[in-house]
């Protein structure tokens, strides 16, 4: 009996979800620029008296209603769509026909007094043309207006949407890039107070980078806090600066995350781990086969020797790239000098010729024997390393669904997400 019943509840929550619909995206204007899509704000490189084709149509609201019903419509469980599509939706529910359709569209290109516009018989397309004057920076503003009625039987209402877009030009050859760090870019007109907080932000990036090669992931979370202000901070004063100048025009641009380091980090030190793993059954080895030379040099046993060094070197060459940059920065008291083959012992691997057999035999002998002394801390270390290392996933995740939540500025992903 309370299996049965909790399956009828179960399939009274699945009924109840399966016809919920998202709510409608907020209105916006997808904008072409001849016939290549572009983002509002996005600034767009010219040339003095280039003429451009400026298409654009709004999305979202009352739009989405209408061409996607199954994904924004609460309607899809029990009516039967007539039909649907960008200017309107008409549908039938319990023998009651109702309609959605658009009364009425106003798009206007508002330009400054270096951009042209030439309108065309489709409201929607206009040719604009760039000034041959000398500017920094110009604009368009897009403005779209969409009225829409509903009616079904005597009853009759109406929704309004609006949108606006803004694009800007700067002439090709002049960049407008006035900050540029790891992590943020800024363009468009230079502002000393933006200036201090974008290096309020990229400081706050810095120290969680540091602070995850300390492994001191405590101080991690505290420096994410203090990114999260410094960029609110940041916008406060962006939007401070616009309200008081509204000519001003200026965009931010974070790059990459603070985490990005140290997450490619983790696999490299994986494969560093494993190549380290094995070094010490190869330093017995060539400790063996050292052994078995003849104390007078032969043709034979400087080959032999070139060989037993060549191993090493070898497994050298096989550690990723980078490896003890990335070793200093988690392990910062492993000596790289101590792991390379030192350089004149590598000389020979690289010329194939032993000029003095006591010596290089001598010379590699009191190698081996300190690397094999020193191997197993280095593993012990490595090894430690590489698991604490994994918390990293963690906040990268939340870093990056932080950067990517933003929405009054650009995020640039450096891996491809």
């Amino acid at each position: 009996m309370k299996s049965l019943l909790l399956l009828m509840v179960m399939m009274v929550f699945m009924v109840g979800f399966g016809y919920s619909a998202e709510p409608l995206r907020k209105p916006f204007i997808q904008v072409k620029i001849d016939g290549k899509p572009s983002k509002t704000g996005e600034i767009l490189t010219v040339k003095p008296g280039q003429k451009l084709m400026v298409d654009v149509e709004m999305e979202g609201g009352r739009r989405d209603y209408c061409k996607f019903p199954d994904i924004y419509a609460d309607i899809t469980g029990a009516a039967q769509i007539l039909s649907r599509g960008k200017d309107g939706i008409t549908y039938q529910t319990d023998g009651k026909k109702s309609e959605w359709k658009l009364i009425k569209e106003e798009i206007r290109f508002t330009p400054d007094e270096f951009i042209q516009v030439k309108p065309t018989d489709n409201q929607s397309i206009a040719e604009i043309t760039v000034s041959d004057q000398k500017f920094s920076q110009s604009y368009l503003k897009i403005t779209i207006k969409a009225s829409w009625q509903f009616t079904q039987n005597e009853h009759i209402k109406t929704d309004e949407n609006t949108a606006e877009a803004t694009l800007y030009f700067k002439i090709a050859g002049e960049s407008d890039v006035w900050f540029s760090t790891q992590n943020i870019q800024a363009t468009g007109i230079k502002n000393e107070l933006i200036h201090e907080k974008l290096q309020d932000v990229q400081s706050a990036c810095d120290s969680i980078e540091l602070n995850f090669y300390r492994l001191n992931f405590p101080a991690v979370q505290q420096s994410i806090r203090n990114l999260q202000n410094s960029v609110n901070t940041l916008k406060s004063v962006v939007d401070e600066v616009k309200a008081s100048n509204p000519s001003y025009k200026t965009n931010v641009i974070f790059i990459g995350l603070p985490s990005d380091h140290p997450f490619s980090d983790i696999s490299a030190l994986l494969a560093i781990k494993n190549i380290w793993d094995n070094l010490g059954t190869s330093l017995t080895d060539q400790k063996q086969q050292l052994a078995k030379l003849p104390a007078q040099a032969t043709k034979e046993s400087k080959d032999e020797l070139v060989k037993i060094i060549t191993i090493y070197v070898d497994w050298q060459y096989h550690l990723p790239e980078n490896t003890f940059t990335i070793l200093s920065r988690y392990i910062p008291d492993l000596n790289a000098e101590k792991v390379r083959m030192p350089g004149n012992i590598h000389f020979i691997a690289e010329e194939k010729t032993v000029t003095n057999y006591p010596q290089t035999v001598g010379d590699l002998n009191a190698f081996l024997d300190q690397r094999i002394l020193d191997l197993p801390v280095e593993i012990q270390k490595i090894n430690s390393t590489q698991t604490r290392l994994q918390a990293v996933r963690l906040f990268d995740g939340m870093l990056r669904s932080y950067f990517s939540s933003i929405n009054w500025a650009e995020w640039q992903s450096t891996r491809g997400f």
